[in-house]
């Protein structure tokens, strides 16, 4: 389901401009690629993936699943592709890694409330359905990149489906938790590049594998 739109902000920085997205609409028609600038330094990179590939990806992954409309629409993923989560670990080591400390009385309880684990179950594997749920909202690549561009400023909300834009997506169907974001064309690709440079972050965009 779409959530919200978003757009770009032409001429907040020094890279975006509007001479910056001449160039980049006459690359992309030139080249059937977008012109993605190079950051100072990278930390992370946010993967793209064009509609009509996604189905040698991901047999699940179907364009239309997506919001894909065609083939110049890009699914973007924070890390490569994966289509299900690593295995699920241990309530324990699971919640040491989110910074409980067990020996605590006051944590112990805490997450015997949350989740109804107590000592004796620490050394148990998480469940299953929250672990593929968790990887769907929060550490999945689909969700990461979604979280990630929902909460920077990209750009205003839009009402329009005029390119160029990011599409932020969640729930595809009853029952389903998943969120996703696209970019909805290669020019979507080269002003965000831009837009991330500008804001000083040290994220790569690049083609998913």
């Amino acid at each position: 389901m779409l959530q919200s739109r978003r757009g770009f902000l032409i001429g907040a920085g020094s890279l975006l401009t509007a001479a910056f997205v001449k160039d980049a609409r006459s690359f992309a028609r030139r080249n059937s690629r977008p012109l993605l600038a190079s950051p100072a330094h990278t930390v992370q990179t946010l993967y793209f993936y064009p509609s009509d590939e996604l189905t040698s990806v991901g047999e699940v992954a179907q364009p239309d699943w997506f919001g894909c409309a065609d083939d110049q629409g890009c699914l973007l993923t924070m890390g490569r592709w994966e289509l299900e989560p690593p295995p699920a670990p241990t309530w324990r080591e699971f919640l040491v890694g989110e910074g409980f400390d067990l020996e605590n009385e006051a944590d112990a309880e805490y997450v015997c409330s949350i989740h109804g684990i107590e000592p004796a179950g620490y050394d148990k594997r998480v469940w299953d359905w929250y672990w593929y749920d968790r990887w769907l909202l929060e550490d999945g690549p689909l969700a990461k990149a979604f979280r990630l561009l929902r909460d920077i400023d990209v750009g205003p909300n839009l009402n329009s489906a005029l390119r160029p834009q990011l599409q932020f997506h969640s729930n595809a169907h009853p029952g389903d938790n998943s969120c996703w974001v696209n970019a909805a064309d290669k020019l979507s690709l080269s002003l965000l590049q831009a837009r991330l440079i500008d804001l000083g972050m040290p994220i790569k965009i690049a083609a998913g594998e």
